[in-house]
């Protein structure tokens, strides 16, 4: 399993606890013995860790490797190569071209989530990504990666722990580092820089803004819900269920009928992002994540098991029923 060690540590609050890549690692060797697992982490990223101690501990044990450059990249290649799968909330759609096995519903790709203390792995659906959307994601990732122009002056940053060099976790110009062979060091205190390929984003998560919820019948919406922090379940109107928020109005008897009048609950975890349970026996009605839909728009696959927590991340879709009633998922940030 490879960990995308920058994206399981990143909280809103630096520097970032390495030790969420240290107990998501432990947990996944717990729950599946026999496998390996290992981290990538962007150098960029390295100076804004906390636990740098760990962080060299992992480096020592070879389970964890510093990447110069995208480190997504560099987890995609480890992923086909070794067959193996992977830790992260990112959905990878830029890379879909070249990784395939990424479009639909069977990827390796797992979402980690905190609840009560406890660590839970969940499956992606990742559904599959349109030529446009593909497109879209990989100018996005440019942009916001803040890739450096050709023609800009090539940065640095020293990568010394915070408090052991004045200039730690700052970015240097060339004229504040020496080269020595194939490797950068800062002048000021002689640990090693790394060329800034990009700056790290922060990512985008439930902590910069609410999770939203975004109900549509087909394409028109209806409604927007902000999620509470005791959670939200949805499903058909009735006056003897009032804690449950209706989907079902504007819909014809037989439509609002593929609704059961308790479908769907969506809950958040401890560091406030969003999962999903369906609620209904299958036999009675259905939800899908993410689905490919056939040639007249009905999920064909993402079906979710009754009482099993899914983890969302933002974008992702569920489709109640036939696919008539549909809630689009943000986390953060406006719609």
């Amino acid at each position: 399993m490879i960990i995308d060690a920058s994206n399981v540590a990143a909280t809103r609050k630096r520097p970032w606890p390495f030790s969420r890549v240290v107990d998501v690692r432990e947990a996944w060797l717990r729950d599946h013995p026999g496998t390996d697992a290992v981290a990538v982490l962007d150098a960029s990223v390295r100076p804004v860790l906390d636990d740098q101690h760990l962080v060299e501990q992992a480096e020592r044990a070879h389970w964890l490797e510093v990447h110069q450059g995208d480190a997504d990249d560099r987890i995609l290649a480890l992923a086909e190569q070794f067959d193996a799968a992977i830790v992260s909330s990112d959905n990878f759609r830029y890379a879909r071209r070249e990784h395939s096995w990424l479009q639909g519903n069977g990827s390796r790709v797992w979402s980690v989530r905190r609840m009560r203390g406890q660590i839970m792995f969940s499956p992606r659906q990742l559904g599959v990504a349109s030529d446009e959307e593909i497109e879209r994601d990989r100018q996005r990732k440019l942009t916001k990666a803040g890739l450096l122009r050709k023609d800009a002056e090539v940065r640095f940053r020293c990568t010394s722990a915070p408090g052991g060099c004045l200039r730690g976790g700052e970015v240097l110009l060339p004229r504040q580092v020496n080269k020595d062979g194939a490797r950068w060091y800062c002048l000021s205190c002689g640990y090693e820089a790394v060329e800034l390929i990009a700056e790290p984003p922060l990512p985008d998560g439930p902590d910069g803004g609410p999770v939203q919820v975004t109900v549509q019948h087909g394409y028109t919406v209806r409604r927007t819900i902000t999620v509470p922090a005791d959670g939200l379940t949805l499903g058909r109107a009735s006056h003897s269920r009032p804690g449950v928020t209706d989907v079902t109005q504007g819909l014809g008897r037989d439509e609002a009928d593929e609704i059961s009048r308790t479908h769907l609950r969506i809950f958040l975890d401890d560091d406030g992002k969003p999962l999903v349970e369906h609620v209904p026996e299958q036999h009675l009605n259905v939800s899908f994540l993410n689905p490919e839909l056939d040639f007249v728009g009905r999920p064909q696959s993402g079906r979710l098991a009754t009482a099993l927590p899914y983890a969302l991340e933002d974008g992702d879709e569920l489709h109640l029923g036939p696919g008539t009633v549909r809630l689009r998922i943000r986390c953060g940030g406006e719609l």
